[in-house]
């Protein structure tokens, strides 16, 4: 019996001696690299979560985890989070060793987005109460891609969409103007700008304006005098104007001049008089009443405001009501000449008023 063990011992040792690796240990086998990444594609500065908890070793167990995220920066670790600070795409490597040393390695291209740049810039450099405000956004841009979208918030509520919008702001104050773009990628940006709201600025001037009455036409016989009413009823009157015209038809018999002898007498409701007497067939005279009032600036939210604040204090009734106009025909000169029965009895005359007034005339700067 212990001879038949001894031998089976015997033939076992030979048996190994023959057959290779018998007295040695088995050889290792590399792990296997995997991992995957949450989300697959990112921005700039959004954490990225890197995961190789499904590497695998069959013969042992994975000791070290090591990552290099193209970037010039590496870490350490089954699951780990980076985030990248530059746009672009980056190979990132995975690269696992297993406890007798053996390692394995996997790649994977990740995209980073960069984030769109907002820029507001404004087509003027006023930005008035009421008026239409252009808003620009066209100069946004994507570094690596397009802006596909613009939304505005004007700081009153507000709000716009587009690459230019127009806006009108109500009231005078600061407001903080808002651009949101989106890229092509659906990142965001925003940029925002300070724009303070002023008052509009109107120039308030004054135009001479003409405004005749209707032409007086009437006949005057020799030593008469007729009395006529004349109604003023403009506002801002800076100067009446009175004119008397006849024509001497009958000249003197031998001299041949004028000799219709004609007068005019205008008073006006303040009981000012003028008197002016001739023969040369026209008389004419005025009243100045007052001066336009100088120029002003005026700062509104529009122009009915500036009007209203305007309103009447630059007004005047000055010269309003009854002027009485006196018209005497002494002389009218006798015969038309030595010879002839042809009396000159009269003459027909016209008399025209015209009356200056100043208007207001509101212009913006």
């Amino acid at each position: 019996m212990k001879r038949a063990l001894v031998m089976l011992v015997v033939g076992t040792a030979l048996l190994c001696l023959l057959l290779p690796g018998c007295l040695t240990k088995s050889e290792n086998r590399p792990p296997t690299a995997v991992f995957t990444t949450a989300p697959k594609a990112a921005n700039v500065g959004q954490a990225v979560i890197f995961d190789a908890s499904n590497s695998t070793d069959k013969d042992g167990k994975i000791v070290r985890y090591h990552w290099d995220f193209d970037d010039t920066t590496e870490d350490l670790g089954v699951s780990v989070e980076h985030t990248f600070s530059e746009g672009g795409n980056f190979t990132v490597t995975l690269t696992v060793t297993d406890n007798e040393g053996k390692k394995d390695r996997a790649n994977m291209t990740v995209r980073i987005n960069e984030y769109p740049r907002a820029r507001i810039d404004l087509d003027g450099a006023d930005v008035k109460v009421l008026a239409q405000v252009q808003f620009n956004g066209q100069n946004s841009n994507d570094p690596d891609g397009a802006v596909v979208d613009w939304r505005w918030e004007f700081g009153d509520g507000a709000t716009g969409s587009g690459a230019r919008a127009v806006h009108a702001f109500a009231d005078i104050g600061t407001y903080i103007v808002n651009l949101t773009v989106t890229d092509d990628f659906g990142a965001r940006n925003n940029r925002s700008l300070a724009v303070t709201v002023v008052l509009r600025t109107f120039e308030v001037g004054w135009n001479l304006v003409a405004r005749s009455l209707p032409q007086v036409t009437e006949y005057a016989a020799e030593n008469s005098t007729a009395n006529k009413t004349v109604t003023l009823s403009f506002d801002n009157m800076t100067r009446v104007d009175f004119g008397l015209t006849w024509t001497d038809d009958i000249r003197h018999w031998l001299l041949g001049t004028y000799n219709d002898d004609f007068g005019l007498r205008v008073t006006d409701p303040e009981n000012n008089t003028q008197y002016l007497r001739d023969m040369k067939g026209n008389i004419s005279f005025n009243f100045s009443i007052t001066d336009p009032p100088a120029s002003l600036t005026v700062q509104a939210r529009s122009a009915d405001e500036a009007l209203a604040e305007v309103g009447s204090k630059y007004a005047t009734g000055l010269g309003r009501g009854d002027w009485t106009a006196q018209i005497t025909l002494g002389e009218a000169g006798g015969a038309q000449d030595i010879t002839s029965n042809d009396l000159d009895l009269g003459n027909n005359w016209k008399l025209d008023v015209r009356c200056l007034v100043y208007e207001l005339v509101l212009t913006e700067e």
